[in-house]
């Protein structure tokens, strides 16, 4: 193995925006490493688009790596025509570089098989895997590093918060949480990042309560790093908790006079699970959202049912164990999901049919239990 203070690693992403989970890392690696090349991309093979454009990303990374010694910002990818695929940037500084590394984030090794050329890729570079908050590097996800062979885990884990927790955060009001101050100023400025705005108009329309507002906020965030898990769209998981409560104070006829017709099933539901139904039906037929997995991930959040999509077991859990929520099993929800989803809605499922008494028990969760624990 080579000594890492004489070797160059590779970052790249989006940074879109850069954040402090980011500046972190870096800082970390350049404490490593003799050189850390970072490489903003034009557009990653996994997303359609940037919200910032690549100047203001260039001005956002800037403004956060100042100061931190041994950190070169290329602009390789920037200005290239076609995809930007890692094996080609890599290829690239191969050539000028003996002794390269490529560092990744945990997360990414879920879908490490979707990288194009990846074999390529590692005969020039050294992947450098930084485990991250709840992304565990099991026995599945190890066995994939194996079978590349040439790869190494950190030494540290990194921090919390991605572009996509920067969109949930700034519609709290709050983009600080994620970003430095001179980023957070700039966002600002350039009014950036404001895709989920918009739910704060919803919340008041709905005569959201403020403790719930604050659930769903925290519920969005804790759904982003799930839905990675899951394989899940962010952007719709997101868009599903931030609404997920929005019919919780309005009753089924308040929501007939605005207009929303009702089939029969919502007479029989007890009115703790009605605003789920209440809130998908908003969803479908006020906001004319057609996404039906978004939807349904609302309709099914409090109850679950037998044969959930993953969106659904997304916001099932992260309604379930997001960490406003405190009850003496969370932090046993909470470890098996870190396992996989899977095991964390069983478990979620499981604490729901114990410590609710059988008279009260919806039957659709009793069957979801039943469904799961078989599926086992």
């Amino acid at each position: 193995m080579s000594t890492l203070n004489k070797a160059t690693v590779i970052l790249g992403g989006t940074f879109d925006p850069v954040t402090i989970a980011h500046t972190d890392l870096i800082n970390e690696l350049a404490a490593r490493f003799g050189k850390v090349i970072v490489v903003p991309c034009k557009v990653s093979p996994f997303k359609s688009s940037t919200a910032a454009g690549s100047t203001e990303r260039l001005n956002m990374l800037e403004l956060a790596l100042k100061g931190i010694p041994n950190v070169e910002i290329s602009t390789f990818e920037l200005e290239r025509t076609g995809t930007d695929y890692t094996y080609i940037t890599v290829g690239h500084f191969a050539e000028r570089y003996d002794d390269l590394y490529f560092c990744m984030g945990s997360e990414m090794v879920i879908e490490l098989e979707r990288w194009r050329n990846l074999d390529e890729m590692t005969k020039h570079c050294r992947l450098y895997i930084v485990p991250r908050p709840h992304f565990v590097l099991d026995a599945a996800l190890k066995a994939k590093l194996d079978a590349l062979g040439n790869y190494e885990i950190a030494d540290f884990t990194g921090t919390e918060g991605s572009s996509s927790e920067v969109r949930i955060s700034v519609a709290m009001g709050k983009p600080r949480m994620f970003l430095s101050e001179e980023v957070a100023d700039y966002i600002t400025a350039h009014g950036f990042y404001r895709d989920y705005c918009y739910v704060n108009g919803l919340y008041e329309r709905f005569n959201m309560k403020q403790k719930r507002i604050d659930h769903s906020f925290s519920a969005a965030l804790c759904g982003v790093s799930l839905a990675k898990r899951a394989c899940v769209d962010t952007g719709k998981a997101t868009t599903a908790l931030l609404l997920h409560d929005i019919g919780k104070y309005t009753t089924k006829e308040q929501a007939e006079e605005m207009g929303i017709k009702f089939d029969g099933r919502i007479d029989g539901m007890p009115l703790p699970i009605r605003h789920a139904e209440i809130g998908a039906e908003i969803l479908r037929q006020l906001l004319g959202v057609t996404d039906n997995e978004i939807i349904e991930a609302v309709r099914w959040h409090t109850t679950g049912r037998p044969g959930m999509t993953q969106i659904e077991k997304v916001a099932y859990l992260a309604d379930y164990i997001e960490p406003l929520r405190d009850f003496p099993t969370v932090d046993v929800i909470r470890k098996a999901c870190e396992k996989s989803i899977d095991e964390g809605l069983l478990a979620a499922l499981e604490n729901s049919v114990k410590h609710v008494a059988e008279d009260e028990i919806y039957p659709v969760t009793l069957q979801a239990y039943e469904y799961y624990k078989e599926k086992k």
